[in-house]
């Protein structure tokens, strides 16, 4: 697991009709990023909406932003790559947006 410094905005788009796809892939994609969070390389993460969901209603999730620690683009498309969302057909990797970062302000949820 990496222990850089360089932090990585990552933005990806599911692939159009994907969401069952994402659902069902999520327990395991979760499951999975386990060590990286508590490693420290996956700093946050979580789903891109098409619009703030009702009290009580399911989310229309669209893709994800992560902020990953990592030495290289190339380590995190493999990480993209590797991921349970992407193996079950809901991130659209190849759209994937992985923007250089330097977060200047964190607060915890």
């Amino acid at each position: 697991m990496s222990t850089s410094q360089f932090e990585w905005l990552v933005q990806i788009p599911d692939k159009a009709n994907a969401l069952q796809n994402r659902l069902k892939a999520r327990p395991a994609h979760l499951e999975n990023l386990k060590p990286r969070i508590q490693a420290g390389q996956v700093v946050m993460g979580g789903a891109m909406l098409s619009e703030q969901p009702s009290v009580g209603g399911t989310p229309d999730m669209t893709g994800s932003v992560m902020l990953i620690k990592a030495d290289t683009r190339e380590e995190i498309l493999e990480l993209l790559k590797n991921d349970e969302y992407t193996k079950q057909g809901a991130w659209d990797v190849d759209n994937a947006k992985i923007i250089p970062f330097k977060c200047a302000v964190r607060t915890a949820m």
